[in-house]
């Protein structure tokens, strides 16, 4: 029988000023024990969390793409409590090649172009975060 073990111990913060973005998000990871989702509603409030504790992985909206970006460099440069090296996923309702090149160079891992469906972030979250497996004897 095999279990799946670990989600608890996954740390993902996810920057979202959606508030039903966000907390439907975080809402099915809890049910589905993927990750154990942080919330933070702005980019303050995200800085905050990621200087007070460690996180795994970051899911960052960029609805304010250039302070955004800056948070993620500010991450890369290891300003913050998590690994400079953490899996990033970004969403962002529009994006161009610029930007793009700009994720690239900042090492996101994926981009979920909005409006999306939940079906997307979890797969996103379960292929960045996969869960650890036990197998019971």
């Amino acid at each position: 029988m095999t279990a799946a073990i670990g989600a608890s111990s996954i740390n993902v913060l996810l920057i979202e000023p959606d508030r039903l973005v966000r907390s439907t998000v975080a809402a099915v990871c809890r049910d589905l024990e993927i990750v154990r989702m942080h919330e933070a509603s702005s980019l303050a409030m995200g800085e905050q969390w990621l200087r007070a504790w460690p996180a795994d992985g970051l899911i960052l909206a960029l609805s304010d793409s250039d302070a955004a970006l800056d948070l993620l460099s500010r991450l890369r440069a290891g300003e913050f409590s998590s690994g400079a090296g953490i899996p990033v996923a970004v969403m962002a309702s529009v994006c161009d090649a610029d930007m793009i090149k700009r994720l690239k160079g900042l090492e996101v891992r994926r981009f979920l172009l909005q409006p999306f469906k939940l079906r997307e972030v979890i797969q996103t979250i379960e292929q960045l975060w996969p869960a650890r497996e036990k197998i019971d004897a």
